[in-house]
């Protein structure tokens, strides 16, 4: 006989360790990585003043530094930045479940359409909302909300310069939308 035992512990484990990340409402941290690069350029700046003729080196380490974050950002799979949920839990991979996501909406002409597809078929999506559309739109996030589907985050402004913001700009760009589209939404995005 077999043991599945341990498949459901692992799934059950695996299921509330996501969960628990994503429950309630809180506020936007960095990622922990992303907080020892910060520490870095702290003690690079000591550094510099202590020893100023070390300057090529101590570029040469945050040119390393600042290359190192910019390749973590392109690879898919990556945990380097912070937890990236990639795959769906092995309960609703058994089941052939799907994940559908929609970005950069709400768009009012094809959100409503992608609504009423959805509806003919049953399914739920989750939709990543620009908190500048959203606030363009709110009809349009409070029906998505209202149908049952999951209202996430995709910034404020979802600038293509995103990846060069400051730490303080990045956090403003979040929680802006945050509260926004938990108003809309009447959960906060997780």
């Amino acid at each position: 006989m077999e043991n599945h035992a341990g498949a459901g512990v692992r799934e059950m484990s695996q299921q509330s360790s996501i969960a628990a990340h994503y429950r309630g409402p809180r506020p936007w941290r960095p990622a922990p990585r992303a907080g020892l690069s910060l520490a870095l350029h702290g003690a690079l700046a000591i550094a510099l003043v202590v020893s100023p003729g070390a300057w090529p080196w101590i570029i040469a380490v945050v040119a390393a530094n600042h290359a190192l974050l910019t390749a973590a950002v392109f690879m898919p799979r990556t945990q380097l930045l912070g937890l990236n949920v990639n795959r769906l839990p092995e309960a609703a991979a058994r089941r052939r479940e799907v994940a559908l996501t929609f970005d950069d909406g709400p768009d009012p002409h094809t959100t409503p359409q992608i609504l009423a597809w959805l509806d003919r078929h049953g399914a739920k999506a989750s939709f990543f909302c620009v908190g500048e559309k959203a606030a363009a739109h709110p009809e349009i996030v409070r029906e998505i909300a209202q149908r049952g589907h999951s209202v996430e985050n995709h910034s404020y402004r979802h600038s293509h310069a995103f990846a060069c913001f400051g730490i303080g700009r990045t956090r403003r760009e979040i929680e802006l939308a945050q509260q926004l589209l938990a108003r809309l939404g009447g959960r906060t995005p997780g």
